[in-house]
């Protein structure tokens, strides 16, 4: 095992190795915590206007088991108040609070609790509010609350794109560039959603509590002073600096997959299958990575729903043991099936192999059932970023399926040993200008006739007896 000051230098040998890995290296740090202080203020700002409608509806004694469905269709508006999720079988868990044309409405029979209370304005002045407009506030804290959630898994976002681009150039790793890439482009695309729903979200707060209809009447610039000028004038510098760090991205990885690529197949030399089996190859390490990050944001968000007592869903979920049990359950396996699918690749176990395919079709299976949930399936209908979680992990969980299948199929046709004398002679710190930079000249039809004895031996410092690639691994360790 390397001392610290060893790894150390190695590890800046490797940001060093020339300028585009410099130039990475900075721009994924200088990205990363330029984003995380954007998302932190966006964060602060929706906790603010959050904590505002909280004390109104701990004050009005709202109960927590309530929830608001909203509902816009050719300018009209209505809203409902639930104490459960609407079914089929469900006999009128909801309520009407709010309608268009309508003013008259009377508290439902299930919020008898709720109380008339003051509340400060932005201007200084405070305005007493009836238990019908506290009612009403249910739905902006649903709103407010989710955005909460949304930006911790963002600003956490940005760290984990930061920690697979400093491991792409440590280990030299294409998968990683790929995966990171793949980061930047969701963050980017949700960057362009989320200045449109900024918008549209105070357009259904206005309809809620300014209208001439609402049991409200006050403006939302005054129950939330400064609020949506502050988040719009941050998330136009966060949409600014994605674009931007999408497009060096694009540029560097190209640059950087090019050298990695070459000093990979060059080091021995590949002919055109081993490269073709590899790309297959690299596609299954690309997947679980983006597994693994889109897993836990989606299975995090959604035990927060069933588990904060604060959350309405909390209260009224059904078969919550079995939900958190799952929940809990596809947590605990994501590292050991992300190192069973590292070695079962790299080295083509097919035992292995298959049980890192049976996990993830499993998990995949697992979550798509749980569409069968009526919590589980409102909470998708009714929040787009949890929605768009669960899309995008179950489809990189399926592209993980496919192309492990697809890996599994090209199992022994000589990429693990091919992997194996390159990973050997790169620790060695030999380059490629030593070797051949086509050894299919004097080899058989076959990649796997090629083995240690191919190389020439001079440039080798271990055993070229052909051995069981398990047992030159362990020879290899000792």
């Amino acid at each position: 095992m390397l001392a610290l000051p060893e790894t150390l230098k190695s590890v800046y040998l490797k940001i060093t190795l020339s300028r585009f890995t410099v130039a990475f290296f900075l721009f994924a740090f200088i990205h990363s915590f330029a984003e995380g202080f954007i998302q932190a203020f966006i964060f602060s700002q929706d906790a603010y206007a959050n904590n505002i409608v909280t004390s109104i509806l701990r004050e009005a004694q709202v109960p927590r088991a309530n929830f608001g469905i909203l509902h816009r269709a050719h300018g009209n508006a209505t809203l409902s108040l639930c104490n459960e999720i609407p079914t089929y079988i469900s006999e009128k868990p909801c309520a009407l609070v709010y309608e268009t044309g309508r003013n008259n409405l009377t508290d439902p029979s299930f919020t008898t609790t709720a109380v008339n209370v003051s509340v400060p304005l932005g201007d200084g002045s405070s305005k007493q509010i009836s238990s019908m407009c506290a009612l009403v506030l249910t739905y902006p804290h649903q709103v407010l609350a989710n955005a909460q959630r949304e930006d911790v898994v963002l600003l956490l976002t940005q760290f984990w794109i930061f920690s697979v681009s400093f491991f792409a150039i440590v280990y030299d790793s294409i998968p990683h560039l790929v995966a990171a890439l793949c980061f930047r482009t969701l963050a980017t695309g949700w960057s362009m959603y989320i200045i449109w729903r900024t918008g549209d979200v105070r357009e259904r707060f206005e309809i809620l509590l300014h209208s001439n209809d609402s049991p409200c009447r006050f403006e939302v610039d005054q129950l939330f002073p400064s609020y949506f000028a502050s988040r719009s004038a941050l998330q136009i510098p966060d949409l600014a600096l994605n674009v931007i760090a999408l497009l060096l991205a694009l540029y560097l990885s190209r640059k950087l997959i090019k050298i990695y690529g070459l000093n990979t197949f060059n080091r021995v030399g590949a002919p055109p299958e081993i490269i073709r089996v590899y790309k297959y190859f690299l596609g299954v390490f690309v997947s679980f990575q983006l597994s693994a990050l889109l897993l836990i944001s989606a299975v995090a968000l959604w035990l927060d729903q069933i588990v904060n007592p604060n959350n309405a869903f909390s209260q009224m979920t059904i078969h919550k043991t079995l939900y958190i049990g799952i929940s809990v359950t596809t947590l605990a396996l994501l590292v050991p099936w992300i190192a069973m699918g590292w070695y079962s690749v790299r080295r083509e176990w097919k035992k292995l192999m298959f049980a890192f395919l049976f996990i993830a079709a499993l998990v995949f299976t697992s979550w798509i059932l749980m569409l069968k949930s009526w919590t589980f399936a409102w909470t998708f209908v009714e929040w787009p970023f949890f929605a768009c979680s669960i899309i995008a992990a179950s489809l990189s969980l399926l592209a993980t399926i496919v192309f492990g299948v697809i890996s599994l199929l090209h199992f022994d046709k000589g990429l693990a040993h091919y992997l194996y004398v390159d990973d050997v002679l790169a620790k060695a710190g030999f380059e490629p200008e030593l070797f051949e930079k086509d050894v299919e000249k004097n080899a058989g039809s076959d990649w796997r006739d090629i083995g240690l004895d191919d190389v020439p031996t001079y440039t080798l410092s271990f055993s070229t007896e052909k051995r069981d690639l398990g047992d030159a691994e362990k020879a290899d360790m000792k």
